[in-house]
């Protein structure tokens, strides 16, 4: 009788403590009075990576600098802005486990992202042309999310910088935010700028060549890039070098026996277009002296040829335009014509010959 007792009051106190417990969890995470209590393990964890790339590798730590996360509702509409970034004192981005917690009520929600190299407002008070992002208000539908390049009356003034790196990345389903429990989601990032470098080079006279002595310049409607990737109507933009250099080759002599001209260009995002000709990316050198077009080419559609080192894996050729970022193309010209360009894809060492076509 006696030990009925005793495991009756034990049982009385464990059900006490019991409901001591749920009412100090409920009271954690729902009473607003308490602001000593400790706050409930709820909302979003969210991871980055940045393995859509040609190297299939996931370069996310090494090259990404700043994160802007924008969230919205089941709806669409705007709730918040959460920013992470590198800098002198502490660089969270690199840690390969980094994740962004996100406090959010139980709900469904869609996190939409910009990456730099840098922290976004750093990066604009930085020289050059920048992507503005149209920064949300209160309310504000995800179909009005976009970063817009700088230009002036049409053109990309780069002030002799390169652009800073853009990346965009969108959770591609509703994410859903459970009570009391955190929910994990990762973003792909995909790299918007990419670079291009052209060399020139003369074969009846090689040493005969400047990188002065041409201008350089690539024309598209490209610079307004919606929350979802897509590129939104826009005015043609022209882009020219942000830097040019002209190397020398010497024989034992010291005599110059040849000379290359150099180009380094930064875009925007390419969209391959093989009928809608009016939508190619036109890229276009200009010998100053004679005032006459050496090279105009279809841009989009001659990068894409790059694909062809990557075979194995089926690129189609907006796959590939959209993972490759960093493009090489000589030019071999005979006078002031060009006969034939090679492409050239550095991480292989491979490259390929192509004739000129019309547009």
């Amino acid at each position: 009788m006696a030990n009925k007792k005793f495991n009756s009051w034990i049982k009385n106190i464990c059900m006490g403590w019991g409901f001591i417990m749920a009412g100090s969890l409920l009271s954690s995470c729902n009473d607003l009075m308490h602001d000593d209590l400790p706050p409930c393990d709820m909302g979003v964890d969210l991871q980055f990576k940045y393995d859509y790339n040609v190297q299939r590798a996931d370069m996310f730590k090494d090259h990404v600098g700043g994160l802007s996360v924008f969230v919205y509702d089941e709806q669409g509409n705007f709730i918040a802005r959460h920013d992470a970034y590198n800098d002198a004192t502490s660089q969270p981005l690199k840690d390969p486990n980094y994740a962004m917690r996100i406090n959010l009520e139980p709900g469904k929600y869609r996190f939409a992202t910009f990456a730099f190299q840098k922290k976004y407002e750093d990066a604009l008070a930085q020289p050059g042309a920048k992507f503005q992002i149209a920064l949300p208000q209160q309310g504000d539908n995800i179909t009005a999310l976009h970063a817009r390049l700088d230009r002036e009356q049409g053109k990309v003034n780069n002030q002799s910088q390169p652009l800073d790196t853009l990346w965009q990345g969108l959770s591609n389903e509703l994410v859903e935010v459970k009570d009391l429990q955190v929910t994990r989601h990762t973003i792909g990032l995909v790299r918007d700028t990419k670079q291009l470098t052209i060399s020139l080079h003369q074969t009846d006279e090689p040493a005969n060549i400047n990188a002065d002595d041409f201008s350089y310049q690539i024309t598209n409607a490209n610079g307004d890039i919606s929350y979802d990737n897509s590129l939104l109507p826009d005015e043609e933009l022209t882009y020219t070098p942000y830097y040019t250099w002209t190397s020398e080759f010497k024989d034992t002599e010291g005599n110059v026996k040849e000379r290359t001209a150099h180009a380094a260009l930064m875009f925007s995002r390419l969209i391959w277009h093989p009928k809608e000709k009016d939508k190619n990316a036109i890229l276009t050198i200009t010998n100053k002296t004679t005032g006459e077009e050496v090279v105009r080419i279809n841009l989009a559609d001659y990068l894409a040829q790059g694909r062809g080192a990557f075979e194995a894996r089926h690129y189609s050729e907006q796959e590939f335009l959209d993972r490759e970022y960093d493009y090489k193309l000589d030019f071999f010209l005979q006078g002031n014509q060009w006969k034939y360009v090679q492409l050239r894809i550095s991480i292989l060492d491979w490259f390929t010959r192509i004739q000129p076509v019309d547009l």
